[in-house]
C-alpha cells in the first residue's frame, strides 16, 4: 500500500472514535501541519503522521460532560482538565495501537507512536525530533484560520480575547523553531481577520 494510501485508511480507521468530539477537522488540520513541520525541521514521517492522524481517538473513551466542564468558558479547574487529559491520551494511545496492529504497522515504529500519545498533551519531557512534531502540530491547530474560527465557536469566547491569548501563549506553547515562526506568521493573518490595529511582530 502506497504512503498516502496508508494514510487515508488511518484516517478511516480513526473516524468513528474522533466523530464522538467532532475532532476530524482539527485532525486534518494538524496533519497539514505536521507535513509542513517535518518539511521544515526533519523527522520520521513513518512515526509523526500515523500519531497526528491516531492522537485524539481517545476523546471517545471520555464523558462529553466531563470534557466541557473541563475546557473552554465551562472550564471547572486545572484538576478535571488534567483528569480528561489523561484519561483520552491513555485511552488513545491503546486504541492507536490497536489500529496500526490491525494494519501490521512496523512494530518498532507503533511503540514510538504509542509512546507519544499517550502523552501528547500532558507530557513535559520530548524524547525526539518526533515528539516535538506531534505537540506542535496539536497545538497549531488553534492558530490555523479553521481552528481559530471553531474553537471561537466551541469555547464560546471573544475572538479578539482568544488572539491576545495565543499571542500569549506562543513562546511557551512551542518547542521547534518552524512552529513558532508559523504560529507568528498565523498571527498576523488572524489580527488582519479581526482588523485589530497591527504592533510589532511577534519574534520568531
Amino acid at each position: 500500500m502506497k504512503w498516502t494510501a496508508f494514510i487515508e485508511r488511518l484516517f478511516k480507521e480513526a473516524e468513528p472514535y474522533l466523530e464522538v468530539r467532532g475532532d476530524m477537522l482539527h485532525t486534518r488540520v494538524a496533519h497539514e501541519r505536521a507535513l509542513a513541520l517535518t518539511a521544515g525541521e526533519g523527522g520520521d514521517r513513518g512515526i509523526v503522521e500515523p500519531a497526528i492522524v491516531l492522537h485524539d481517538v481517545g476523546w471517545s473513551k471520555v464523558d462529553p460532560e466531563k470534557i466541557s466542564m473541563a475546557f473552554g468558558v465551562h472550564a471547572d479547574g486545572k484538576a478535571a482538565a488534567r483528569e480528561v487529559n489523561r484519561i483520552h491520551e491513555i485511552r488513545g494511545a491503546v486504541i492507536a495501537g490497536r489500529i496500526l496492529a490491525s494494519l501490521s504497522y512496523d512494530k518498532r515504529l507503533t511503540e514510538r507512536i504509542v509512546r507519544i500519545i499517550e502523552r501528547h498533551d500532558s507530557g513535559t519531557e520530548t524524547d525526539s525530533i518526533e515528539e516535538k512534531l506531534v505537540k506542535d502540530a496539536d497545538k497549531l491547530w488553534r492558530y490555523s484560520k479553521r481552528g481559530f474560527w471553531s474553537e471561537i465557536q466551541r469555547q464560546g469566547v471573544d475572538p479578539v480575547f482568544f488572539h491576545e491569548r495565543l499571542a500569549r501563549r506562543r513562546e511557551e506553547w512551542f518547542i521547534t523553531p518552524t512552529a513558532l515562526r508559523m504560529a507568528a506568521e498565523d498571527l498576523v493573518r488572524r489580527t488582519k481577520e479581526l482588523k485589530i490595529p497591527e504592533g510589532p511582530s511577534p519574534e520568531a
